[in-house]
């Protein structure tokens, strides 16, 4: 049983709708996995920043790239995109701890930035992002060695998804991700634990201006 998107009709969207800008600092893996939806119905008001590879993809560095893009000023006339009120913006940040610890005070401007300004939120994961990828196809916290780290979640993603995941496809399943993700949730001082991901709430905001070409891709699998 293949999944495909044959059920995509390429359709001006509306302005009337509220628009979602995701700002991602991975360069390619949550890149296509939130094009995937998207591209599942070009009606919806979706846009994900592409980061470019000279880019500063820091926790500060992506916020600074959102601001440049979202917020008009006299210094920054012409923003890449046109934020309305009623808008939101999504920054979607791996909590992935470095030798230093540097990451820790810009992941806290960035929380901060997101709490104090309406309609901008941030998801984060604990390690990375495959954290949110494991929740497509499991309901429950796994339990292994070194699990606060990246490349071991990279490899649990591989081994535990026959064939891997892959953003073309298995995005489709982001309702169960959303529940399992939201279940297993815990956070430590301020933080997603290790293990989890708010990446839900994101989500959440997604699944409904999306669920009718959910509902019928999911038919077609089923058949």
């Amino acid at each position: 049983m293949i999944l495909t998107n044959r059920l995509f009709v390429r359709v001006a969207p509306s302005r009337e709708a509220k628009s979602i800008y995701i700002f991602c600092e991975g360069l390619k893996r949550e890149f296509d996995y939130f094009k995937y939806f998207k591209e599942l119905d070009s009606r919806i008001n979706i846009e994900i920043y592409k980061l470019h590879p000279h880019e500063d993809n820091s926790p500060t560095g992506l916020l600074a790239i959102a601001e440049n893009c979202i917020i008009k000023s006299e210094k920054n006339p012409n923003p890449k995109y046109n934020f309305i009120e009623g808008d939101e913006v999504w920054i979607v940040l791996d909590v992935d701890k470095d030798k230093n610890e540097s990451r820790v005070p810009k992941i806290k401007i960035v929380k901060e930035r997101c709490e104090n300004t309406a309609n901008w939120h941030l998801a984060q994961s604990n390690p990375c992002f495959e954290v949110w990828l494991y929740y497509h196809f499991h309901s429950t916290q796994p339990i292994f060695d070194d699990s606060d780290k990246c490349l071991h979640w990279k490899r649990l993603v591989n081994n535990s998804i026959v064939g891997g995941f892959h953003s073309s496809r298995h995005p489709i399943f982001i309702e169960s991700a959303s529940e399992n993700a939201e279940s297993n949730f815990k956070t430590v001082e301020g933080k997603p634990d290790i293990g989890s991901t708010n990446v839900y709430e994101l989500a959440n905001i997604i699944i409904p201006l999306v669920s009718s070409k959910l509902e019928k891709v999911l038919k077609e699998i089923e058949r």
